[in-house]
């Protein structure tokens, strides 16, 4: 009878411990936030700059200096006065913070100057650390071989080709960009599920002021890394959840929803809705540029049989549109109010991402923005899928609480599109995606 009893302990404490080790906190090597300084000069001008906080003081250290001379570098570059006082001009130097396995973490940083809802200045610098021991990581840190670095310089000049498709870059210029001596030389950054390159758009393509990202799954490098980089890249035990924002963008919201969003150290997904970005083409650019993916949420936030016959048209038209400032269509959708069958019924071909929660809202304002982020948190299911919307007012005072609550979680905050690479999972066009626990195509 003891034995049974025994044994029946043993069984009841089993979850209970597998759920204490999966709602641990992330580790200390991959933990990471934020402090932003705040100058406001005449002219309703403003000048911000995030600091990132991690567990290696050195790599503090370096950042804060390379941050400070990026500032410094476009501070002349800044108008004397706003264009629109209530909107003020912004210059933003602020890194994104990517990480893998246990103790790699990426920075792409950059200094964007925003008036007149244009964005008028870019700089940028991507670099890659193991957190545990401060060595900045270089390419010969990731790849092991000849043919890796070949996988690296195809995709390069493949992606860089296809950026801006109504403009040719130099053939020249793209062979320079994809030779082994140039990517050594190139700044990268890793995240959960792909290496990425960064480069300025203007020295391929003159007259457009944003960035390229180039990513290569990891699966494509497979055989091809060293062995600290497939260890350090494999992510298959990691809580990662997706963050994303419909309706969007929003002039000035959308904004503080970046900033606040990497000052946590999360990664998000903007669903946008393409007939908006004429009232904020900044506000794109700065996502893009950031790092965090722009997605379809229709040309018209119209429902259903609203958009029989105008699918094909209104995605053409969306993606014409972002071609001028980001220089790339969309990768996946949303449809608007989660209608997802007309899409399906006239070949969008895309991915159809829904998603496993939502936060609430109350006439287009999240109430209580604190409460709202502790009640994610407290919810939060690895794979998981949140719509929230940058349209809403208090979503980008949300943003500065839920990364480091889910942080507390054990989670990180990535794309979609990552997330499900990450977990091994391919997205099709035209099925519809729920989270990544296997119950996708539900239409």
């Amino acid at each position: 009878m003891r034995k049974i009893i025994c044994l029946l302990l043993t069984l009841c404490l089993l979850p209970m411990a597998a759920t204490a080790e999966s709602e641990s906190a992330l580790p200390e090597t991959l933990r990471v936030s934020e402090t932003i300084e705040t100058q406001t000069l005449t002219g309703s001008v403003y000048v911000n700059t995030a600091y990132p906080h991690t567990a290696n003081a050195d790599v503090d250290a370096e950042l804060a200096a390379l941050l400070d001379a990026m500032r410094e570098r476009a501070m002349p570059s800044l108008p004397a006065k706003a264009a629109n006082a209530k909107e003020g001009a912004y210059l933003d130097v602020q890194p994104s913070v990517y990480r893998t396995g246990e103790s790699w973490m990426s920075f792409l940083s950059t200094a964007i100057i925003r008036n007149k809802r244009q964005q008028t200045y870019v700089d940028f610098d991507a670099r890659a650390y193991d957190i545990a021991t401060g060595k900045r990581l270089t390419l010969h840190d990731v790849l092991s071989d000849e043919a890796g670095w070949a996988i690296v310089g195809d995709a390069v000049r493949e992606q860089l080709a296809a950026y801006f498709p109504d403009e040719t870059a130099a053939e020249v210029s793209l062979k320079s960009k994809s030779s082994p001596a140039a990517l050594e030389f190139t700044g990268f950054t890793l995240d959960t599920a792909y290496l990425k390159l960064h480069y300025r758009a203007d020295s391929l393509y003159p007259g457009h002021n944003t960035l390229m990202h180039v990513r290569i799954p990891y699966t494509a490098l497979s055989g091809h890394l060293t062995a600290e980089a497939a260890r350090q890249t494999d992510n298959s035990r990691r809580k990662l959840i997706a963050l994303t924002y419909d309706d969007g963008p929003v002039v000035g919201r959308t904004m503080r929803v970046v900033r606040n969003l990497r000052a946590g150290g999360a990664n998000a997904t903007f669903f946008i809705v393409g007939e908006r970005i004429a009232y904020g083409p900044d506000e794109v650019t700065l996502v893009h540029d950031a790092g965090f993916d722009i997605a379809s949420h229709n040309w018209k936030h119209v429902y259903k049989n609203q958009n029989r016959g105008k699918v094909i048209q209104y995605l053409n038209k969306l993606n014409a549109e972002l071609y001028k400032y980001i220089g790339i269509g969309v990768r996946i959708m949303r449809a608007p109010g989660g209608h997802e069958q007309i899409f399906i019924d006239e070949n969008v071909n895309l991915p159809l991402i829904h998603w496993s929660t939502i936060s609430k809202s109350k006439d287009n304002k999240v109430p209580d923005p604190a409460a709202e982020a502790r009640r994610l948190a407290r919810g939060a299911k690895d794979g998981d899928i949140i719509l929230l919307h940058d349209i809403y007012t208090g979503t980008d005072k949300m943003a500065q609480t839920l990364p480091g609550l889910l942080a507390d979680a054990g989670f990180l905050c990535v794309t979609v599109e990552e997330m499900f690479a990450a977990k091994g999972l391919e997205l099709k066009p035209n099925e519809v995606y729920w989270d990544t626990r296997g119950n996708e195509s539900k239409h």
